[in-house]
C-alpha cells in the first residue's frame, strides 16, 4: 500500500535488510517448494515448467517475445531451449577437455550444498540425478554453433501444431499457464528437434528426478536473495 516512492523504498529496505534475511533463511521459497512436492503426476509437469518460466526459474525450455526476424512490423513468442545450471552443452558432454571435466565435477558439489541448504536430507545422491537429468537434456540440445544460425532456428509453427513437434507434451496446459493460449495463432520454435526430445525424456524420467531438478533450480534462481550461507554458495560458483 502507499504511494510508489513508499514501495520503492519498502522494496530496496527488504534487499537491505540482511539480519531479516539472516532470520528468514529457506522460509520465503517454502511456498514454492510446496508446490513442487504437491506434483503428484508428470502431467502435471508443463504447467509447472510454464510457471517456473514466469517467476524467474531455469526450466526444460522456455519463451520470450520479440521483433519477427522477417517481419519486424510484428512481435512473436520464440521457444527456446535450456533447462542447464552450467553455460551450455559443451560442459557436460565434452569428457576430453580437462578444465571442463574440473567444473562438473564443482558444479556437482555446488548442487550437493544448495540442496542441502534447502533441507534435503538425501543431498549427495540427488546432487548426481540432477546432474545426470541435465546431462540428459544437454545431450539433444543445439549446439551454439547450430544456434548461431538465423535460418535453421526460424521455424514458424502453428500453436495448433506444436503437438507435431513434440509429441506427448501437454502444450494446451503450458500456453494456458504461460498466459498465451487463444492470444497467438504461431510460434517460432528455435531447435524443433530439442523439444521433440525433450518431450521424450520429460515421459522417460521418474517424477521424483524430476522434482528434485524443479526444487534445485528454484533454490538456485532465488539464492542470490535468500540469506548469507546460499549468496556465499552461489557467487563462488557463478561469480
Amino acid at each position: 500500500a502507499g504511494p510508489e516512492a513508499q514501495q520503492l523504498g519498502a522494496f530496496c529496505g527488504s534487499y537491505m535488510d540482511e539480519a531479516r534475511l539472516e532470520q528468514l533463511g529457506i522460509a520465503p521459497l517454502k511456498g514454492e517448494l510446496a508446490k513442487i512436492e504437491a506434483i503428484k503426476d508428470k502431467s502435471e509437469l508443463p504447467a509447472v515448467f510454464a510457471h517456473m518460466g514466469k517467476i524467474g526459474v531455469n526450466s526444460p525450455f522456455g519463451f520470450y517475445i520479440h521483433q519477427d526476424a522477417k517481419d519486424s512490423t510484428k512481435y512473436v513468442a520464440d521457444l527456446y531451449q535450456g533447462g542447464l545450471g552450467m553455460p551450455d552443452r559443451d560442459y557436460y558432454l565434452k569428457a576430453d577437455d580437462a578444465k571442463l571435466a574440473d567444473t562438473r565435477a564443482k558444479y556437482q558439489q555446488h548442487v550437493e550444498k544448495m540442496l542441502a541448504l534447502s533441507g534435503d536430507a538425501n543431498a549427495a545422491a540427488n546432487a548426481k540425478v540432477s546432474l545426470d537429468l541435465e546431462t540428459e537434456v544437454a545431450k539433444i540440445q543445439w549446439t551454439n554453433v547450430e544456434n548461431r544460425d538465423p535460418i535453421k532456428t526460424y521455424n514458424k509453427v502453428d500453436v495448433a501444431k506444436l503437438a507435431e513437434v513434440a509429441p506427448g507434451f501437454a502444450w494446451d496446459a503450458w500456453l494456458k499457464a504461460s498466459g498465451i493460449a487463444g492470444r497467438i495463432p504461431n510460434v517460432i520454435v528455435s531447435q524443433p528437434s530439442y523439444l521433440k526430445g525433450m518431450a521424450e525424456v520429460l515421459n522417460r524420467v521418474p517424477l521424483e528426478t524430476w522434482k528434485t531438478y524443479l526444487r534445485l533450480h528454484t533454490v538456485k534462481g532465488y539464492a542470490s536473495y535468500l540469506s548469507r550461507a546460499f549468496v556465499d554458495q552461489r557467487c563462488p560458483f557463478f561469480g
